[in-house]
């Protein structure tokens, strides 16, 4: 990852973060731990040098006194077909493992 794309990307679209099926159920959320409120999917292209990037945000509860984390994933794709592809395939934590991160946040 550049570091142009840290600070210059795009929204390109944002993935519902509860995969539908054909008879528009719920396929999944996008962890086992998340109802749909606070985990999102999106695409983003960088303004400078054009990378794709499919970002996963997720927060982790913490089951202590601390507070929650919310991270933000980044996975470099070569295109939104790619993304879309992904999109459709992988819960959360299947992304995971299928992919390594470029670029990782918590807030």
């Amino acid at each position: 990852m550049k570091e142009c794309c840290k600070s210059t990307c795009e929204l390109i679209k944002k993935y519902d973060p509860k995969p539908k099926n054909d008879d528009g159920s719920i396929k999944w959320f996008l962890y086992r731990w998340d109802d749909g409120k606070s985990g999102y999917r999106s695409l983003v292209r960088c303004r400078e040098c054009g990378s794709f990037f499919l970002v996963q945000c997720y927060k982790l509860n913490k089951f202590s006194d601390k507070a929650d984390i919310l991270y933000e994933d980044w996975y470099a794709v070569d295109n939104e077909a790619q993304a879309d592809l992904l999109n459709g395939k992988y819960t959360g934590v299947q992304l995971e493992h299928k992919l390594k991160e470029v670029y990782r946040t918590n807030k």
